[in-house]
């Protein structure tokens, strides 16, 4: 199982509220055997199948956005995401409305031309300290490499935090956002509105494998393979 399966079963877990065996994942080659195994896990016939989790996350992100000053008609499924939650105090907003809504949000991003600039940096900082120590000791030029080539990540990435403003490119309006969040929420949103829809579990976990494997959601069908189809490690 490589590492991209890996996180890719960990998401799921999480999203899902599930256990994945080890010995049962090893099987599942399409996304079509993880549907299957998803619905048998979350059956539950107490629960009701009518309500769209999609539909209810929306009602309540527009009920928490209008704080953020736009009316209620101007927050529709297809509004520009950037008009809803402007660029600027965008962190903030992400963080309070993800407390109010006690969901996760989907992570930020920094701008493609910083995440360069850090690579670019750390890559200078890695070179010039085993260039300056293996004069002496091959070694201690490799230890000192990785040591600052660590402490300079680490120091770039507090540093840059505040520029991490961007949610993935894939989420650009309001319908994107919510399709996101009831991904990676989708069995705290099930519970809380007593519901277990297979259409939102599928949309789910499309949203969830597209992601993780930085593939186009329209390749994410459920004969496609993980390795073969999808180039998962």
């Amino acid at each position: 199982m490589g590492l991209d399966t890996v996180e890719l079963v960990m998401e799921i877990e999480e999203a899902f509220d599930i256990s994945i065996p080890d010995d049962r994942a090893s099987k599942m080659l399409t996304v079509g055997d993880v549907y299957e195994f998803i619905l048998e896990k979350t059956a539950d016939s107490t629960l009701k199948s009518s309500t769209c989790l999609s539909a209810a996350a929306f009602y309540d992100l527009r009920r928490h956005v209008r704080a953020l000053g736009l009316s209620h008609s101007e927050i529709r499924p297809k509004t520009q995401l950037d008009r809803v939650i402007p660029i600027i105090g965008r962190r903030t907003y992400w963080q309070t409305l993800s407390s109010r809504m006690d969901l996760r949000f989907p992570r930020l991003g920094r701008p493609s031309w910083l995440a360069l600039l850090n690579c670019i940096f750390v890559t200078i900082v890695v070179s010039a300290s085993f260039l300056g120590f293996a004069q002496q000791n091959v070694g201690a030029g490799i230890f000192a490499a990785g040591v600052l080539g660590i402490i300079s990540s680490v120091i770039l990435m507090f540093l840059t935090q505040p520029f991490a403003i961007y949610p993935a490119s894939t989420c650009t309006t309001v319908r994107d956002l919510v399709t996101n969040i009831v991904a990676i929420n989708y069995n705290t949103l099930a519970t809380r509105y007593s519901t277990r829809n297979p259409t939102d579990v599928w949309n789910a976990l499309q949203l969830i494998v597209a992601e993780q494997l930085g593939v186009d959601r329209s390749l994410v069908v459920p004969r496609a393979r993980f390795v073969q189809d999808l180039g998962a490690d």
